[in-house]
């Protein structure tokens, strides 16, 4: 079962303004929904005099206050007992799947075009070996190299492509694409123009194009469960996370966003044939 919350803030105006807003106003509506089999708790408060009472919200959450579905401009406070879920995990294979959908979009692999994936501590050799299938010009980063060695001997001997493996974050410098389904923790400098699709925003400042958000349709079942002004990402990474619905790890994003830009997985595909095509 899924607890989501809205927040929205009427403060009353007029003449008599100043009076209402010391008033108890405030209202908290619960409703439930069953879709598919999944259940959702709906928390919607309203503030009408500008207060946000946390410590009720979260009596009305009960278990539900761990994890609650939140995407809204109010900052909870940490000491009032609700941890807003972050949708980590699916963010991490949507990364991966634009990556994908971008190199088949690709048809012919720019000349000057090196990808690496970071992965720290081996949890996508799935998506390293889906990468080798489209270029060969494609490096690992990886701490858990046995795992990868391993991993290119088997590709080595079955299909005679060569997987590179290294221990050096400072190789992903010579990358125009870098794919970090993990968030990046240490320094190198990369290239001015290479992109980097990850699933957080790294913890040290890249001068390069970060993408760490992702936008996605729902399928139509599903997203009557969701309420209008409920982020489709925050909502869909609960379904996958804490529901099991794992279908929605299939799906393709549209556009990824950055703090200042957006890609489509045409528009990518054209800025880096147009980066390192010659």
């Amino acid at each position: 079962m899924l607890t989501v919350l809205s927040v929205e803030k009427r403060e009353p105006k007029g003449r008599f303004s100043a009076i209402l807003k010391r008033l108890p106003l405030n209202s908290l509506k619960v409703t439930q929904r069953t879709q598919q089999g999944i259940t959702v708790d709906y928390l919607e408060y309203t503030s009408r005099n500008g207060r946000i009472d946390w410590n009720r919200i979260c009596k009305a959450a009960k278990e539900g206050r761990v994890n609650l579905v939140y995407s809204g401009g109010e900052e909870i406070p940490q000491d009032c007992g609700i941890v807003p879920f972050v949708p980590w995990a699916l963010r991490q294979r949507l990364c991966g799947n634009m990556v994908l959908e971008v190199l088949e979009l690709m048809k012919e692999m720019p000349q000057k075009l090196r990808i690496g994936l970071y992965d720290p501590w081996g949890d996508f050799c799935d998506l390293a070996e889906h990468i080798l299938r489209f270029t060969s010009d494609f490096v690992v980063v990886t701490k858990n190299v046995g795992l990868y060695t391993e991993q290119a001997g088997r590709l080595l001997s079955e299909t005679g492509a060569v997987l590179c493996v290294s221990r050096n974050l400072c190789t992903l410098s010579d990358c125009g694409l870098i794919v970090s389904p993990d968030r990046i923790d240490e320094k190198f400098t990369p290239m001015t123009k290479a992109v980097l699709l990850t699933s957080r925003k790294p913890c040290v400042p890249l001068s390069c194009r970060v993408y760490c958000r992702y936008s996605f349709r729902l399928p139509v079942e599903l997203e009557k469960l969701r309420p209008e002004g409920t982020d489709a990402e925050f909502f869909g990474g609960a379904l996958y996370s804490l529901c099991s619905v794992y279908s929605l790890g299939s799906l393709v994003p549209f556009v990824c966003m950055s703090e200042t830009d957006t890609q489509t997985t045409l528009s990518l595909r054209k800025y880096l044939r147009d980066c390192f095509s010659t």
